[in-house]
């Protein structure tokens, strides 16, 4: 099966999956909600504190929400024999990879993108011009968290205890990401000039190429063993 072609149809397939299902997004929201809720009344007497801390909530919530999705993206593959029929298909193994990367990132990406009108609105935050390096800063982070995830997710998923060893794997590694993602935010949401946080952005733009290509050669080795 030709490379590209690949990668469109591991899409296809979880997105259709989860449209059937809606298991994956509705308990990522669910999740999300009451982060947003517990710190929106946590802060509700300060709110000097909420805006000093507000970088570091979201992206709080934006990674355990994720790790939520990307604990059930090889999950679903457990049933009807799906992961052997992946390990014995002819496609290549690193177009499986970046399919699964590309539907965790459209999961996850969507999940932050309903979810971040919420934040404004509890926590009165002022965006109109920060939107744009926001967007940029969101989809580089979450490049990075797919990445990584879809990886330890693959790495895990035969494991009896997956649910408690995919954090445990992925946020040593992950911690770049959420720092690099909450100096950008907090940088953004602040108004400072981009040069006084573009070099976060550049590490986040490291950190998706370095660990895409590393998981992308790992993942074949991952998936048959």
């Amino acid at each position: 099966m030709p490379f590209f072609k690949t990668i469109r149809w591991v899409v296809w397939k979880d997105l259709i999956s989860e449209w059937r299902t809606r298991e994956t997004m509705s308990s990522m929201l669910f999740f999300a909600l009451i982060v947003i809720l517990v710190f929106s009344f946590s802060f509700s007497m300060d709110q000097d504190a909420a805006r000093q801390l507000i970088a570091g909530i979201i992206w709080v919530a934006f990674t355990f929400t994720g790790i939520i999705g990307l604990g059930k993206s090889f999950t679903s593959e457990l049933q009807n024999d799906c992961l052997e029929s992946l390990q014995m298909c002819p496609a290549p193994k690193g177009a499986i990879y970046l399919g699964k990367v590309a539907a965790n990132f459209l999961f996850m990406l969507s999940v932050e993108i309903l979810l971040f009108p919420l934040f404004v609105l509890f926590f009165n935050l002022d965006v109109i011009e920060a939107v744009g390096i926001l967007l940029i800063i969101f989809f580089l982070a979450t490049l990075g968290l797919a990445a990584v995830g879809t990886l330890f997710s693959a790495l895990t998923v035969q494991i009896r205890a997956r649910e408690v060893m995919l954090p445990v794997l992925l946020l040593p590694l992950a911690v770049p990401v959420m720092i690099a993602a909450v100096e950008a935010t907090r940088g953004a949401l602040s108004g400072d000039p981009f040069s006084f946080y573009s070099q976060w952005i550049q590490l986040l733009i490291i950190f998706d190429i370095i660990f895409t290509v590393v998981s992308f050669w790992l993942f074949e080795f991952i998936l048959d063993s």
